[in-house]
């Protein structure tokens, strides 16, 4: 049998709903479902506002562009997907590599040793929220813009807030891997109605309004489909579902992980896996782990390299980064889907105990 790494969780019920849907004589394209869907997000995560555009990099681009933050400085985790400091670029803006605490996420601590900052792309990474709320003070402390890249974090929370709820702009993303997915999708969350208001008209060419073309300035498409949305909101239902099954995998692999010279990574109670992590001892015990899985069929995942290590990026390196530079590589991400079951667990869990260097 194949574990794959990762994978969607549709069921009958998804596939039923969207079946009604295309039997509905519906026109497809972004409408009253998008809508339901915007209302359904911004209401779990106590939002005024949210966008559903067509992945989580727009959503990053747009969030930016809401806020002002073309052509600024701004501190992103030296830790986390490209997606996020690829929109810094897109928005001629110029990231600020900070690294990283024992949760992956961005250091408090090496954070505030900026001071000429416009805005802090802060990224909860694997659902971890770190010192995020922390952090979002020091932000409104100085006058700092806060976006919130919660694309891993959709169902976790801080102390105070979830996830998707914290600071000036949130981001989710709904691509088949995450916790609920329409394929592809992102969506951007605020509380700032001239920033949404900006959104919502580049995203929709700029219309004077709908179905006329005039145009009030400059504007893109960057609309999803109702059809999409159907899907997510059938996954939406199941949410809470597919954290608490998330909760429980996450235990039964603490449980049946016993290889000494391997971590299971913790979560705290308010925070929901994305993906089940483990911190391995060394980069040749984790390359034996990835091989012996692989053999018996079971896929892995490393996490994200350091971005100072990509070389297109070497030129934002600085002195401060060794903790991000040296743990990507004894990260290794589990089979994570909610679709494994306890025996499956014990499976791959038993291949990593099985795992050794001679």
């Amino acid at each position: 049998m194949k574990y794959n790494q990762v994978e969607p969780s549709i069921d009958k019920d998804d596939i039923n709903n969207v079946t009604e849907y295309l039997n509905s004589g519906s026109w497809i394209t972004e409408h009253n479902k998008t809508r339901e869907l915007e209302d359904e997000i911004k209401s779990l995560v106590n939002r005024k506002y949210a966008s559903a555009v067509p992945n989580g990099t727009i959503a990053l681009y747009l969030s930016l562009l809401g806020f002002g933050l073309e052509n600024k400085k701004i501190a992103v985790p030296n830790i986390t997907m490209i997606a996020t400091i690829n929109s810094i670029l897109w928005a001629n803006s110029v990231p600020v590599l900070i690294d990283t605490d024992e949760n992956l996420c961005m250091s408090y601590e090496e954070l505030i040793k900026f001071n000429d900052l416009d805005a802090v792309l802060f990224v909860p990474l694997n659902g971890r929220t770190g010192d995020g709320e922390k952090i979002q003070k020091w932000c409104a402390d100085n006058e700092i813009i806060f976006i919130e890249d919660s694309a891993h974090s959709l169902g976790s929370s801080y102390e105070n807030s979830y996830c998707g709820g914290l600071g000036d702009a949130s981001v989710l993303s709904f691509t088949p891997h995450k916790i609920i997915t329409m394929g592809q999708g992102g969506m951007v969350l605020s509380n700032n109605s001239k920033a949404h208001d900006y959104i919502t008209k580049l995203k929709t060419f700029n219309r004077s309004k709908d179905k006329v073309d005039w145009h009030e300035g400059f504007g893109l498409n960057f609309k999803i489909t109702d059809l999409q949305a159907v899907l997510g909101l059938s996954q939406f239902s199941k949410l809470n579902r597919f954290i608490e099954n998330k909760k429980q995998n996450y235990l039964h692999y603490k449980n049946y992980i016993e290889n000494d010279d391997v971590e299971v990574m913790s979560f705290n109670k308010k925070e929901v896996p994305w993906f089940f992590d483990i911190k391995v001892k060394s980069l040749d015990l984790k390359n034996e782990i990835v091989n012996k899985l692989k053999s018996e069929g079971i896929e892995t995942r490393g996490l994200y390299p350091a971005l100072s290590k990509q070389n297109y990026l070497s030129k934002y390196k600085s002195d401060n980064l060794d903790n991000s530079e040296n743990i990507f590589n004894k990260i290794l991400w589990l089979p994570s889907s909610n679709n494994l079951k306890e025996n499956d667990i014990k499976i791959i869990s038993s291949a990593i105990n099985s795992a050794k260097i001679i």
